[in-house]
């Protein structure tokens, strides 16, 4: 269901690009991207923060079945002109991307009922993995069939795969109705605001956490540094060889192949290096493979860069996810990667608004070397910026001596209390180190080490009691 209906969310983000930046009325083609960049990220921005608020209280297996079919009709408006007929095609635009929050949502919070708890990781990294290529597969698809027939053809064929979404959730025989928790019966206008004051707090905590901010400002960076040179790809392409739909396609299936080649192979960089330093190298190597594109601005070396750009970007974000999970605990964890989502999101989209003014003033090869230099800037930025934020501090009891025990833990800017399970003192090539093993209140067990006499403490495993 979930396959089905992300490849037809990529033939309509494929019908967005076709109808918003390579159609012949359309004069400025990094104008054009901004506003088709804002239709797929703004409704993820401002509502995806509350829809688990509605999906913890409504049938899921409704929401799986009704929202499909919602979206197959008003699909048809983005066939309307964009500027003779505005209110229609955004109208439609937004609210078909506006539902497919709640689809995709509920989705993912289904999976635990039906597998199993041994089959979760598997079904997880297809709903995921498989979710990811299917979309990308539609956009390439859509492209393609866009230059070939018209948008009307792929709108239609979204329509009828996302009737088909319907029909394969109704096939599920739970009505997946969430179990109800005691606040539940709390009124739906309290848990919204709720929503919204957990989601500030999440900001407030990541400001709070130098190893948090320092991660995912180099994951903005980089969706900054990504976002510019598709915008520069697609000027190219349009403006000076006169391309259609179908080299989008193109550049997102190089795009594509660069992320699975780096998926395939951040795990074997994560065994032998740290993970702030495989971050910096792929931004050494995605800052000089632009530098080099912007000496030679061409159709073979801009599906290079946009190979390198993939590749670079999951060697970023597979290590800045974990580095951002590691720097809060796991009761903040929710409301931190709430937030985490929508800064992630309007750095996209702030890159498509920066281009439209950066393009015309630095031209194509300037752009390109000002993102280059700009990732090759900030590669010694993230070690350092780490190497002055413990992960975590230990507070003694006022006038303890060093060899006492702690009485808590500041993890993530909360400082919580603990006890100790276990202690030690070993030497080994000649470093002392201590250890502790820490009970926290949530159920959480951290085993915490420094180099002594004066080394910052560091978390070496978490456990859950």
């Amino acid at each position: 269901m979930r396959l089905v209906s992300q490849s037809s969310d990529g033939l309509v983000q494929a019908a967005l690009v076709a109808s918003l930046v390579f159609s012949p009325e359309r004069a400025t083609t990094a104008a054009s991207f901004a506003l088709a960049s804002a239709i797929v990220i703004v409704p993820f921005s401002v509502i995806g923060p509350f829809v688990g608020v509605f999906i913890d209280r409504w049938s899921r297996r409704r929401i799986m079945v009704v929202a499909p079919m919602l979206r197959a009709a008003p699909v048809f408006l983005v066939l309307a002109s964009p500027t003779r007929q505005a209110a229609l095609y955004y109208g439609g635009a937004l609210f078909v991307t506006s539902v497919n929050r709640f689809f995709l949502a509920t989705a993912q919070a289904v999976v635990p009922r039906l597998v199993p708890t041994e089959d979760l990781l598997a079904a997880n990294s297809i709903a995921t993995v498989g979710g990811t290529v299917a979309l990308l597969a539609g956009v390439f698809i859509g492209g393609l069939v866009a230059d070939a027939f018209g948008t009307l053809a792929i709108v239609t064929i979204a329509a009828a795969m996302w009737v088909t979404a319907s029909f394969l959730a109704r096939s599920i025989r739970s009505d997946l109705r969430p179990l109800q928790l005691p606040e539940a019966a709390e009124l739906l206008r309290h848990q919204v605001r709720r929503v919204g004051v957990e989601f500030v707090d999440g900001l407030r905590h990541i400001v709070h956490t130098p190893r948090a901010v320092g991660p995912i400002t180099s994951i903005g960076l980089d969706q900054i540094g990504q976002g510019l040179i598709l915008v520069l790809a697609l000027v190219v392409f349009r403006e000076r060889f006169d391309q259609g739909v179908g080299s989008f396609s193109w550049l997102i299936g190089a795009g594509g192949v660069g992320v699975f080649a780096g998926l395939a192979t951040v795990g074997a960089l994560d065994r032998r290096f740290e993970r702030e330093r495989i971050v910096a190298g792929a931004f050494a190597v995605g800052g000089i493979s632009i530098l080099l594109v912007s000496l030679l601005v061409a159709p073979w070396t801009l599906l290079l860069a946009s190979f390198m750009v993939g590749l670079t970007f999951a060697w970023k974000k597979v290590p800045v996810d974990t580095m951002v999970q590691e720097a809060v605990p796991d009761g903040l964890r929710g409301r931190v990667f709430a937030a985490y989502d929508v800064v992630y999101n309007i750095a996209r989209l702030a890159a498509a608004v920066l281009a439209v003014g950066l393009l015309p003033t630095l031209g194509e090869q300037g752009s390109a070397a000002l993102v280059g230099i700009a990732f090759l800037l900030w590669v010694p930025v993230l070690p350092r910026w780490l190497a002055h934020a413990p992960e975590i501090r230990l507070r003694f009891a006022e006038g303890a001596k060093a060899e006492e025990w702690p009485r808590a833990v500041v993890w993530g800017g909360v400082e919580e209390p603990v006890e100790v399970v276990r202690s030690a003192l070993d030497e080994r090539d000649g470093v002392l180190t201590r250890r502790f093993r820490l009970s926290l209140a949530d159920g959480t067990v951290l085993d915490v080490s420094r180099d002594e006499p004066d080394g910052d403490w560091r978390i070496d495993r978490e456990l859950v009691e």
